[in-house]
């Protein structure tokens, strides 16, 4: 191969890669989804650290959110804050404890005061209790859902009751 055609292929193998660096692969196609935030309140009071949980009715993805202080959430269903696919969500809201966890930087270093010979709390193996209504946490029984449309405002007010 003399300079002249190796020149010209490389030139070519060049443009071959910057196009196909340029266009890509196409990368993931997420399905449209729609701005859809509210509001959880408990007998009046917003709940903060609730999960919202939208079940699909009409074979869309489901979407979650978490509430703030204020009981405010936005919807998530592929990347934070995005919002819902439209159609009908049957919603579960569920509230658990906070875990805590103690840590220091870096981590803790191993001690041989921290071997023992004892099993796990009895308080360490009990599962986490929602603190909301059971009814709430099951989209089916719950009476709550959410339809998100193209052109509404996707707001949604949950009212939970406590009795």
């Amino acid at each position: 191969m003399n300079k002249e055609n190796l020149l010209s292929f490389l030139i070519i193998c060049l443009a071959s890669i910057s196009v196909t660096g340029f266009v890509g692969c196409g990368g993931p196609k997420w399905p449209p989804t729609y701005k859809s935030s509210g509001t959880v309140t408990l007998d009046g009071t917003p709940i903060e650290r609730a999960t919202i949980s939208f079940y699909p009715l009409d074979g869309q993805k489901p979407a979650n959110a978490t509430t703030d202080a204020s009981g405010a959430f936005e919807v998530t269903s592929f990347n934070a804050g995005d919002g819902a696919m439209l159609g009908s969500f049957g919603v579960a809201i569920e509230k658990f404890p906070a875990v805590e966890i103690e840590t220091t930087p870096g981590g803790t270093p191993y001690d041989e005061s921290m071997n023992t010979d004892e099993g796990p709390s009895a308080d360490s193996e009990k599962d986490p209790v929602n603190e909301l209504p059971e009814k709430y946490s099951d989209h089916e029984k719950s009476g709550l859902s959410a339809t998100v449309t193209a052109d509404g405002e996707n707001v949604f007010t949950f009212e939970l009751k406590s009795k």
